[in-house]
């Protein structure tokens, strides 16, 4: 490696572009963290020429940079990458590009002219390239067109919502600020900043050895900045071999779905951890590639050992085999964000009803269903499976501690089945375990959980439980009530129930048998918020008058229906059992798939 201490003069007065490789994060330095420091210490060098008495001002150093040659054509502009510091490098541009736009607005047309020969190349050395024009030639697409725009000067960047259209608006109030503070020193002012800029703003540049992987050395750069994330090591690696360095058409087909859709980087709740949709997502597909257990950590690790086994493996070459990784990692992200937003066809309901569960761990075999050849009357009836197997575990009380690896096994077992047989091996394998925490429920124990005990679940499981028995007892015939969305669980006897439900005999196990009994199935139902606010406390003759008027779901209708004059114990524990009748069939055993 080769570092010097260069000026910005030096560092952009030559015929260069330096290329920020695809690898490379969009611009993201902001006014607090970065802007304001960066004019604070530019505006005090800057007082310092203006007040120095002795002709020494120290100079500024700002950090370094990292570059890499690439080869360029006679007569066209140096060419380098930039493996680190393009944040540094591009806001650098944006100043002196605010600084030259003032100037010129001051007629101070010489000067802004001396500014733009470090933002722009003379175009006898573009190649031919348009985008050689500016000193810095951007990778990412949309960071490429708000930066062209502020650099050319075509519109400046203004209107632009991107960090880098706002960063140049920034420089551009201050150092209009700044100049016309005292308008009689204007003159001493802009030279003072001109210096500034010109001579005494300082970066390292280090120059790697052709031999060097860029991509390897910007993570480890990048180990003390804000942390690379899973995804931007695997976007680095897949850029490197791919071999697009500033190749951003190429780079858009491989990666763009990802950076361009802001949905990828949103935080998302993951058991005890938060992470982005993109790395959660990369995390559920290397299981599914792998059989195996992926933790958080060893995602990027994993990916890279897995692309160098199925190069071998196939016998590719290297961008082949990146090509057709990158496009799996695509067909596998269309239809993992179809099912984070539950609108993946065929599966809309148990998708909600997994969020509902909160089991994410359940997403590496779904993700391999879908992903794979496999005829859809076998997905249907693996994931009905799935949800059979959740749901009575839910129901039961059973812990889900432990079902993270369960679901990676299933994984290991479908790789290892043929097709045509998926959905058995799916059942045979979530029947086939005995210990309480991989347990599939039978009819018998669902039965003793269900009946004459609390129900399992908080008040959204209970919700989405009524609501499958409310969907269980229509027809094609029922008239339609939309969405679910609005209404409420009701206890029939209210869980307050002293006042208005007074028991015949007051003793204390009585109290605790009814305390019990109000929490069980047999006394839940659905109605709508207005109306559960209507009920209330009330007894239950004018409970039952109410839902009467005004019950429009078949769940009530069956309540009323069949309802004794006394709602009690006795009534609470025949509805449950009835309601497990429903349950067993909506959620089927192994043996009746």
């Amino acid at each position: 490696m080769d570092a010097k201490i260069l000026t910005l003069k030096t560092l952009f007065g030559s015929e260069v572009s330096y290329r920020i490789p695809q690898f490379q994060r969009p611009y993201a330095w902001k006014k607090g963290e970065q802007w304001e420091p960066l004019w604070h210490d530019v505006r005090n060098v800057a007082e310092k020429i203006l007040s120095r008495q002795d002709g020494k001002v120290p100079p500024h150093f700002m950090g370094a940079i990292v570059l890499q040659s690439r080869e360029s054509s006679t007569g066209e502009v140096d060419k380098r990458i930039v493996v680190d510091g393009q944040q540094r490098l591009t806001t650098l541009q944006l100043l002196i590009r605010a600084a030259q736009d003032v100037f010129q607005s001051l007629n101070d047309t010489e000067r802004a002219n001396r500014l733009s020969e470090l933002t722009l190349n003379a175009e006898e050395h573009w190649g031919g390239d348009p985008d050689n024009q500016t000193k810095i030639r951007q990778s990412n697409l949309n960071d490429q067109r708000a930066f062209q725009d502020a650099i050319r000067a075509t519109g400046a960047g203004q209107g632009s919502l991107r960090a880098i259209g706002e960063s140049f608006q920034y420089f551009k109030e201050q150092v209009t600020d700044w100049l016309n503070k005292e308008p009689a020193n204007r003159v001493a002012c802009s030279n003072a900043l001109e210096e500034t800029l010109v001579q005494y703003l300082q970066v390292a540049a280090i120059d790697l050895d052709e031999g060097e992987k860029p991509h390897f050395i910007f993570a480890v750069l990048n180990t003390r900045a804000e942390p690379l994330k899973q995804s931007d090591h695997i976007k680095n690696t897949v850029m490197y071999e791919a071999d697009v360095v500033d190749d951003g058409l190429k780079a858009g087909e491989l990666w763009g779905m990802f950076d361009n859709n802001d949905w990828w980087r949103k935080d998302t709740q993951d058991g005890r951890l938060i992470r982005i949709h993109l790395d959660r997502f990369l995390n559920y597909w290397m299981v599914t590639q792998l059989g195996q257990e992926v933790t958080s950590e060893q995602v990027s690790s994993e990916f890279t050992k897995f692309i160098d086994t199925e190069k071998d493996s196939a016998g590719l070459t290297a961008v082949a085999n990146i090509d057709a990784i990158a496009a799996s990692i695509r067909k596998a992200g269309v239809v993992y964000q179809d099912m984070e937003e539950a609108r993946q066809p065929g599966i809309k309901t148990f998708l909600q009803r997994v969020k509902t569960l909160e089991l994410g761990v359940v997403m590496p075999p779904l993700l391999w269903l879908y992903t794979n050849d496999i005829a859809d009357d076998r997905r249907q009836r693996s994931v009905q499976a799935l949800e059979s197997y959740l749901v009575r575990r839910m129901l039961c009380g059973l812990s889900s501690q432990g079902l993270n690896r369960f679901f990676i096994e299933l994984v290991r077992e479908l790789k290892a089945s043929s097709a045509d047989c998926v959905d058995t091996r799916v059942i045979e394998f979530l029947s086939g375990s005995t210990v309480d925490n991989r347990l599939w429920p039978k009819d018998g124990m669902l039965a003793e959980r269900l009946i004459q005990t609390p129900m399992r679940g908080n008040a959204s499981r209970q919700k989405m439980v009524l609501e499958a028995i409310e969907m269980s007892l229509r027809s094609d015939k029922t008239e339609s009530l939309g969405q679910f969305r609005n209404l409420t669980v009701e206890h029939i006897m209210p869980q307050s129930w002293e006042r208005n439900w007074p028991l015949p005999e007051n003793t204390e196990e009585a109290t605790d048998s009814r305390n019990q009994a109000v929490k069980e199935i047999g006394n839940l139902t659905l109605v709508t918020s207005k109306l559960n606010s209507s009920l209330s406390n009330a007894p239950w003759t004018e409970k039952r008058e109410t839902l009467e008027k005004h019950a429009a779901f078949r769940l009530n209708w069956e309540l009323l229906k069949d309802a004794p004059d006394v709602w009690d114990e006795a009534a609470i524990q025949e509805r449950s059992k009835q309601l497990y009748e429903v349950i067993k069939e909506i959620w089927p055993y192994a043996d009746k798939l």
